[in-house]
């Protein structure tokens, strides 16, 4: 099949279908968006989980040279001290397992949140590495029954702070839950729409091409032949549906993400980034292709008979 012969047969295809083309991409559109935010939300919540710990942990604090607690008068804590620590945790029934982050690791951790925004860096170049110690995230086996390791460990030399991670993120990830699903759940809804309007399309398409398709079977055209100029319509709806979606996402990044959240509440978590919006940017796209080209092919063998 020539190639300005399937150009011209595209056009022609699209301009007699204009306004339902038109107006599936704008559903299409609007259900990637939300499915984009989605996941986009997923990925925030994941960053969020690795940066604070897993809701199971608590996370243990030890001295440095300028906690103020009354446990870290001999200022920062000594190895023998972090023994002591490691001891209590070994031995507690409570905790499943633990892991030990340095005093750069903190500070690398500290890095990508402060350094999400000017009054951010600011604060990090006043503290310096030294303000950072050693911390143990504390995975237990039940989240519900931390009180034994909890009042174990407050209170011992060494010790500045127990932080339950349960109780500090147990609204936030509440909200960005809610939040995911709620998107999720919504353009699960616009893409059985969606879905629904390629099917219509191709049903009106083949009705209105009905003389045509016949006189291309009396000559035996091919399977694909009489199937193509559908296939590239709805390839043609979907790649601009998902060039509209992605571009939608890269304004959400720029306006929202960079221009708000990662200045204003930099402090609360780490945000995600473009390379975040990229890889989502890439599941839309396949998804747009998946939800034209499935219904398309069903619904020609269907109508066309082929």
């Amino acid at each position: 099949m020539a190639l300005g012969s399937i150009f011209n047969e595209l056009t022609t295809g699209i301009r007699r279908n204009f306004s339902m083309t038109v107006s599936l991409v704008v559903t299409m559109s609007v259900s990637l968006v939300l499915a984009s935010l989605g996941l986009l939300l997923q990925a925030q919540a994941d960053r969020t989980e690795t940066f604070f710990g897993n809701r199971l942990q608590i996370q243990v604090n030890l001295c440095t040279q300028n906690s103020s607690a009354d446990t870290c008068v001999g200022g920062r804590a000594t190895e023998q001290q972090e023994q002591a620590v490691e001891a209590a945790l070994d031995e507690n029934p409570e905790v499943r397992s633990y892991e030990r982050w340095t005093p750069e690791e903190n500070y690398e951790l500290a890095q990508e949140r402060l350094g999400q925004n000017a009054e951010g860096r600011k604060q990090l170049e006043a503290l310096g590495p030294e303000s950072f110690g050693v911390s143990y995230r504390v995975t237990l086996v039940d989240p519900n029954q931390s009180e034994g390791i909890t009042s174990q460990l407050t209170g011992i030399d060494g010790v500045a702070s127990v932080i339950s991670l349960r109780d500090l993120l147990a609204p936030l990830f509440e909200v960005l839950s809610k939040l995911r699903w709620a998107a999720l759940g919504t353009s699960l809804l616009l893409i059985v729409a969606a879905v629904l309007q390629v099917s219509n399309t191709i049903r009106m398409t083949a009705y209105a091409r009905r003389r045509e398709i016949g006189i291309m079977r009396l000559v035996g055209a091919s399977t694909w032949h009489i199937q193509l100029p559908f296939i590239l319509e709805s390839l043609v709806a979907a790649l601009i549906s998902a060039g509209l979606a992605c571009l939608g996402l890269a304004a959400f990044m720029q306006w929202v993400v960079y221009g708000f959240l990662r200045d204003r509440l930099g402090a609360l978590t780490t945000w995600v980034r473009w390379q975040d919006a990229g890889g989502v940017m890439i599941y839309t796209t396949v998804l747009a292709i998946l939800l034209a080209l499935i219904p398309t092919l069903v619904m020609t063998r269907r109508y066309l008979k082929v």
